[in-house]
């Protein structure tokens, strides 16, 4: 039986991809090296969308942002950094926002009115009792450093089943790919946000 969000296995609605959004594109045409940069967010609304959130952004006119840019605004704009620092100050200077754990809960919530929560995670166990929820987790790769999707749970296989915002870094298709526990307990570090139902927030 498969545990996931409700929307784990839409891919219409619930997959985005890092590498085509007005970051990654600015740092690739300036040829930037280590330019994937935008992981974190498109994870984040990658868990989202899992969930069933509304993720439009409107503008007066027909432009439709995408909304894993507009997080990643959000972490990287300095009239933001004084409610960061309350959340962790010991970074804020030294890193882009982006990259802190942390500060997803808050930033979720200012952008996209959602719920988030970041934990310390002992396990695998641990782990999928949060996904048999139907909840989602940000999860972060060690090697490379990679955040990515957890949006569901297959126990007959007994693999997390996750969206990666990044396709080319899997052979092209980031879209419910599997993770097993040998390499969960190899390559996942020891934290993950987890992302809960729209009602969690009202």
């Amino acid at each position: 039986m498969i545990y996931g969000a409700k929307f784990w296995n839409d891919r219409d609605r619930c997959y985005y991809r890092q590498d085509n959004n007005p970051t990654e594109q600015l740092l690739k045409k300036r040829e930037e090296e280590g330019w994937l940069e935008s992981c974190g967010p498109t994870a984040a609304v990658n868990c989202l969308a899992a969930l069933g959130y509304n993720l439009k952004i409107l503008c007066p006119g027909p432009y439709l942002p995408q909304p894993e840019e507009i997080l990643m605004d959000f972490f990287n704009d300095p009239r933001n950094y004084d409610e960061l620092e309350k959340i962790r100050a010991d970074v804020l200077n030294a890193h882009l926002g982006n990259r802190i754990p942390q500060f997803y809960p808050h930033a979720v919530k200012q952008v996209f009115g959602a719920i988030g929560v970041f934990v310390w995670v002992s396990g695998y166990v641990k782990t999928i009792s949060y996904l048999k929820h139907g909840w989602t987790l940000q999860l972060c790769i060690v090697d490379p450093g990679h955040y990515i999707a957890a949006v569901a749970y297959d126990d007959e296989s007994s693999e997390i089943i996750y969206n990666d915002p990044w396709p080319a870094g899997v052979g092209g298709n980031g879209f419910n790919q599997r993770l097993n526990i040998a390499e969960f307990d190899r390559n996942v570090k020891k934290f993950a946000i987890i992302y809960k139902e729209q009602k969690y927030a009202d």
